[in-house]
């Protein structure tokens, strides 16, 4: 059988991915299962029992799958180093409580790292990127008090990405290549994770690339090379930095750009692509051209035996010499996933055709899967891995297919323009072989994958379906000129400004093609992340349409026509999500206070399905992490919405703005309103230039305006109207707004300081039912004893960012609030706060599980004083 290693290849990924979603399945029960799935195996040999030899090499290779996973999952989350960190930041709590210091909610250590870097430094917005393999923790402050010794150091394995800020980072950046050990002072944290519905985990997927814990260095200067790399590392190190200076010479001087394009094509560096190219691309659905993955690989090869056919060498020496490129531009890039993936099939590809095996392309797509995947278990959940994987099987399932179609179309064309010209014939015949197998690819692909796509990227793009024809031509244009530039650069800077010129040429038609989706923007959208059950239905009924479509039977030509139906139902429900279609409010008001760190964000849906956006947070781990984005759209996705009918904007701090570029783009709103303007804040010129160039509403929102929305009021209380032109951007000019409905009362109160809370406190009607969002992260400029006191509020609400350095919330503030009997929710704990009200009674649920309900006084059944806060 040509396929028969799939058999169990297939086994071994499907028991990765149940590992990974049953990590804690008990592992006695796994050795248990292999055991028996052995003792079978060998007993149905012996007997000549091929079934039952099937089936237990089945079970034995999904067991085998399961307990790789879940226990590579257990060394990844919590490896040695986490364990020595979890110890060095309880030391340090420790210490902060003996002195009277307050230390962030989150675990924090600062010590000397030691380790092999993974790859070459990368300039990022925020200073220099160092990925790290460590392999020793120095406690620091052990040493600094006279205290070391051996104790001092520990051997702690794990990965850290840590940036390196200050001027002198840049400077120094190509010293720090991959394989060289360094040594370096870091403050060491937790990564960055958002708590929200629908936002993905991030801390979880950078754990599963090997990345435990990140930390910042303070200067470039404290980064300490202790040794180089082997031989092979500094070769391919020095051959980057060599290539890096070929294109950014030969390239850069027609279009910087250009030149990051052709640097991320050829060498996988794309450190310096703009963020907006970057977007463009993606939205275009062409953005995996720029990685350096199977395609660029593939070109590779392509050249390799076309250069090695021209020679008439195509033999066993030249499959060998091919595979040897192969492996040492895989390493000339610094490895990757993608690369490694792409790099293992083409070397097996190469090496069957040494020993002249001819394996089938499936049966060789799964075993180049299942050894990736027994390699690095925790691969089997890599996007990259799912798409490459699934690019690949849909073109190997369906260009055959299309052989018999295209010899059609081509004999077609041969004997309308034989008569005349039959150059032209054959020319026009392999022109449209070739354009219908790549159109029948890519239909087949995006068909394949756009469930994955939509599930992991929350995107639907048909533009790349018609792109493609230009993208795939124009990066490989960019990169073998990109290639070639680099020794030619050696030889003559005159041709090699030429070559580069080529090379600019096919970046920039890369970047130009993706602008179709500018003219076209419904061929590309965002969705919410599709119900699983949709995904399984989706691919369960493809499978069975793939093979009973064709064959003939009444029996057959039904189940096809079934799982048709199932498989476009399925379809539909991904691409349209029919909470879209019928949103229109449960008669409840629901405002969800979103975890996006250290800054604000709250998401109200009125009502009769009406939403407003009370900020967008910003001001993430790094300026490239776009919390807009990658936070607060996603839970208005979740929400089932695609559309916003509001927007307000506090005021213009960073924190509370730096996301809503991305939610103007994305949805639309129809109204966005600010407070006092500020013409001098680049933020909001933009947000507002943004606004007017679409066509929405633009306006000025002051104390006294109010709009009744699904019978919610809405009432500004500040500021007033400005006496004087705003220079600068001030915490207490934020927009306070009340939701006011029956006996409920939820009131926005920005950054607003003790000065404004005076004049606030007066002017507020008393409310049976008080939901507050403390003012300023709870900070000790704001809540006053008097405020709250006038306010009485039942629930109050703190959004604060984990490990903050500013010591929000202060704890005499939140002694405040449980002064007056209010219950108070953080999103740094909480996770993301949801209020659900129908006007007479609240319900508050927290992402973590946190439950509290409260009634009116005036409820006919309950009170407040049966209030009742469960945890699960």
């Amino acid at each position: 059988m040509r396929v028969a290693a799939a058999i169990p290849a297939t086994a071994l990924l499907a028991g990765a991915a149940a590992g990974l979603l049953l990590p804690d399945f008990p592992r006695p029960l796994l050795f248990a299962a292999l055991t028996l799935a052995g003792v079978l195996s060998v007993g149905a040999w012996s007997c000549t029992k091929p079934p039952v030899v099937v089936i237990a090499a089945v079970g034995g290779f999904f067991a085998g799958g399961m307990l790789l996973s879940s226990t590579s999952w257990e060394r990844a989350w919590r490896p040695s180093l986490r364990v020595e960190f979890e110890r060095l930041a309880r030391v340090r709590r420790a210490q902060a409580a003996t002195s009277g210091r307050r230390l962030p909610e989150d675990d924090e250590a600062f010590a000397v790292v030691e380790g092999t870097l993974r790859g070459d430094a990368a300039a990022s917005g925020s200073g220099v990127s160092l990925s790290i393999d460590v392999d020793t923790l120095v406690d620091q402050n052990r040493v600094l008090n006279g205290r070391g010794g051996p104790g001092s150091a520990s051997r702690s394995a794990g990965g850290v990405l840590l940036t390196v800020v200050g001027s002198l980072a840049t400077g120094q950046i190509d010293a720090w290549r991959g394989g060289r050990r360094v040594r370096l002072p870091a403050e060491l944290r937790r990564p960055s994770r958002y708590l929200d519905p629908g936002v993905p985990d991030t801390e979880r997927a950078l754990a599963r690339r090997g990345t435990t814990l990140v930390g910042t260095v303070k200067s470039g200067a404290l980064v300490e090379l202790v040794a180089r790399g082997g031989v092979i590392d500094e070769a391919m190190a020095n051959a980057r930095v060599t290539a890096r200076s070929a294109i950014r010479g030969s390239v850069g001087r027609w279009s910087p750009q250009a030149a990051a394009i052709v640097a991320a094509i050829v060498i996988g560096d794309r450190a310096g692509l703009d963020p907006d190219v970057q977007r463009r691309l993606q939205e275009a659905g062409t953005y995996h051209v720029i990685a350096i993955s199977g395609g660029n690989i593939a070109i590779l090869a392509g050249l390799l035996i076309g250069a090695f056919r021209f020679a008439g060498r195509l033999g066993r020496g030249a499959m060998a010499a091919s595979i040897v490129v192969l492996l040492g531009y895989a390493q000339f890039v610094g490895g990757g996933a993608s690369v490694n993936r792409a790099t293992l099939m083409a070397v097996m590809y190469f090496g069957a055709r040494i020993f002249d095996q001819k394996s089938s392309p499936l049966n060789l797509l799964a075993v180049v899967a299942a050894l990736l995947v027994a390699g690095d278990p925790l691969s089997i959940a890599d996007p990259a891995f799912l798409l490459t994987c699934g690019a690949t099987l849909a073109i190997l399932l369906v260009v055959p297919s299309v052989a018999a179609l295209n010899a059609q179309l081509e004999a077609f064309a041969e004997r309308q323009l034989s008569a005349t010209s039959p150059a032209a014939s054959r020319l026009v015949g392999g022109a449209i072989r070739q354009s219908a197998s790549m159109f029948a690819a890519s239909v087949a692909t995006e068909a394949l994958l756009f469930p994955v796509g939509a599930a992991v990227f929350s995107r639907v793009t048909f533009a790349g379906l018609g792109l493609n024809f230009l993208a795939i031509p124009l990066m490989a244009v960019a990169q073998i000129a990109g290639m070639a530039v680099v020794p030619i650069a050696l030889v003559s800077a005159r041709v090699a400004d030429f070559v580069g010129w080529i090379a600019y040429v096919g970046a920039t038609g890369l970047v130009a093609s993706a602008d179709l989706v500018r003219f076209a923007p419904m061929l590309t959208y965002r969705i919410a992340k599709p119900p699983w059950i949709a995904i399984v239905v989706y691919y369960v009924a493809a499978a069975v349409l793939w093979t009973t479509a064709g064959h003939n039977g009444r029996s057959r030509r039904s189940v096809a026509s079934a799982a048709a139906v199932l498989a476009a139902t399925a379809a539909l429900w991904i691409l349209i999500d029919p909470r879209t279609l019928l949103r229109r409010g449960d008669g409840h008001l629901h405002v969800t206070f979103l975890d996006v760190g250290q800054g604000d964000s709250a998401f109200v849906v009125f009502p009769e399905g009406s939403t407003l956006l009370v900020d967008a947070g910003g001001l993430g781990f790094s300026s490239s992490f776009d919390i807009g984005d990658r936070v607060v759209a996603p839970v208005i996705r979740d929400a089932g919405f695609r559309r916003l009918d509001r927007l307000a904007l506090t005021h213009g701090d960073p924190d509370h703005v730096g996301g809503a570029l991305s939610i103007l783009r994305e949805f639309r709103p129809r109204q966005v309103w600010e407070g006092i303007p500020v013409p001098r804040s680049a933020a909001l010129t933009t947000l507002r230039t943004t606004t007017e160039s679409s066509g929405e509403r633009w306006a000025n929102v002051y104390a006294g305006d109010h709009e009744w929305i699904d019978q919610v009021e809405v009432v500004a209380h500040h500021p007033p109207p400005a006496d004087w032109e705003r220079q600068k951007v001030r915490n207490d000019d934020s927009l306070v707004m009340e939701l006011r409905w029956h006996d409920l009362s939820v009131l926005l109160t920005g950054d607003v300081g003790v000065a404004v809370e005076r004049s606030l406190a007066g002017r507020l009607p008393a409310s049976p039912l008080r939901v507050i969002k403390v003012p300023h992260h709870g900070s000790a400029t704001s809540s006053s004893a008097a405020f709250i006191e006038a306010l009485h509020p039942q629930v109050a609400i703190v959004s604060v960012g984990r490990s903050n350095h500013f010591g929000h919330p202060v704890p005499a503030v939140l002694d405040r609030y449980r002064a007056v009997g209010a219950a108070i929710f953080r999103t740094d704990q909480d996770g993301a706060v949801t209020l659900e009200s129908d006007g007479h009674s609240i319900e508050m649920k927290a992402f973590n599980g946190r439950l509290l309900t409260v009634w009116s006084p005036s409820h006919p059944h309950e009170d407040t004083k049966n209030a009742k806060v469960t945890k699960s």
